[in-house]
């Protein structure tokens, strides 16, 4: 069976969409050799995509639009709703012989096609969650591709979480829906702990010891929960140190919070850094901070906290969606909104070497659950599957 793959996210290997592909295609040749890959690359995104080696056994197919020089997004849009299923239908035409499954590994269905659909759902957050909507054209895109996905054979997603919220609002029956769990990279691992500190006091001057955020800063990350939770414990004497990393990516309030105007109301300066961290750093900050912090409202899967462990981290998390699955009993859990909880969370780990060395033993092997082949098996199962 050729499995052809929508490749608009090869070029972006740092966003989520674009690790999970990158993910797949690592393993795929070689836990389902018997099957071939071919990846449909958007021609507004070529020149990134060929920075990028591809895995062996992946060819790819490059497909132009009337739009690339006019309008990203229609470009976009002629790519998913037309370019993806004429060329699978010409592709069924010229090999008669050869059966073809389409995947499409986020939320953005043809509307038709001549072969077989599989759609990877993450989350439903631009649904359920107002403040990510959009304005008019965003969500005609939205009522497009959710009129799409019931067209789709099979839908993926990460987190029985999200299953269940898919099935809910999208109203599809549980056996079109799939769970394959996802993984931490294999950059994320443990590292000398010393060694970690001491190269991250060097390269952004932090203490030895510090609470730690990396993710987002949109307003569902829940970013102020952490800023409050250490203005309690100023205002009761036991500062504590926490740095996060991340960029708001808009403007728009509502969206994106001012965590900085909370940091200086608060007069919190001091105690609070706010990093820009490059993606081949992530490892380094989990290995050298004293506990990872993830308070987030709502994560289709949330591989930010799965990182961490496998790095070495204790973790504290939101009890949330899907991030009680992900981390098991391996983290100390709080609801999003308790700010007491947080501080009081903060300060007992913070100050437990005991308990920070139970929480990385359980952290480690939480972690080693996951795996990007074991995610490239399921999905292979499924593809598999679909076509008997």
């Amino acid at each position: 069976m050729q499995i052809l793959l929508n490749g608009s996210f090869w070029s972006q290997p740092n966003v989520g969409s674009g690790q999970y592909l990158h993910g797949l295609l690592r393993w795929l040749p070689s836990v389902a050799p018997h099957h071939r890959y071919t990846l449909l690359l958007p021609a507004i995104s070529q020149a990134d995509a060929n920075q990028i080696p591809l895995p062996p056994g992946i060819q790819t197919l490059q497909l132009r639009t009337p739009f690339e020089a006019q309008n990203a997004n229609l470009a976009k849009l002629w790519f998913e709703q037309i370019s993806i299923p004429q060329t699978a239908a010409l592709l069924k035409t010229q090999q008669p012989r050869e059966q073809f499954l389409l995947h499409i590994p986020y939320f953005a269905p043809p509307m038709r096609s001549s072969v077989p659909v599989i759609t990877t759902i993450p989350d439903l957050i631009p649904f359920l969650l107002p403040e990510y909507r959009g304005g008019i054209h965003v969500q005609a895109y939205l009522s497009l591709v959710r009129h799409a996905i019931q067209h789709s054979s099979q839908i993926i997603t990460f987190s029985d979480f999200s299953r269940k919220d898919i099935a809910t609002f999208l109203k599809l029956p549980d056996e079109r829906l799939k769970v394959t769990l996802l993984a931490a990279g294999e950059a994320y691992g443990p590292k000398d702990a010393q060694l970690a500190k001491a190269e991250v006091a060097k390269r952004y001057g932090l203490p030895p010891d510090f609470i730690y955020y990396v993710g987002g800063l949109d307003a569902r990350k829940n970013v102020s929960v952490l800023i409050k939770a250490l203005d309690l414990l100023a205002q009761q004497g036991k500062p504590l140190p926490l740095a996060i990393a991340g960029k708001a990516l808009g403007k728009d309030k509502r969206l994106f919070p001012e965590i900085d105007g909370l940091i200086t109301q608060l007069r919190l300066e001091k105690w609070i850094r706010r990093l820009d961290v490059p993606h081949a750093d992530g490892p380094l900050l989990y290995q050298a901070c004293t506990l990872f912090a993830f308070p987030s409202r709502y994560e289709g899967f949330g591989l930010p906290p799965l990182e961490a462990m496998a790095c070495g981290a204790p973790v504290v998390v939101s009890n949330s969606s899907s991030l009680p699955e992900v981390v098991g009993t391996a983290a100390w859990q709080v609801a999003p909104d308790d700010v007491a909880g947080w501080a009081q969370a903060f300060e007992t780990l913070f100050h437990t070497p005991a308990q920070q060395q139970a929480f990385q033993a359980l952290g480690f092997a939480q972690a080693a659950r996951f795996s990007w082949r074991k995610v490239a098996e399921e999905t292979a199962q499924i593809y598999t599957n679909l076509s008997h």
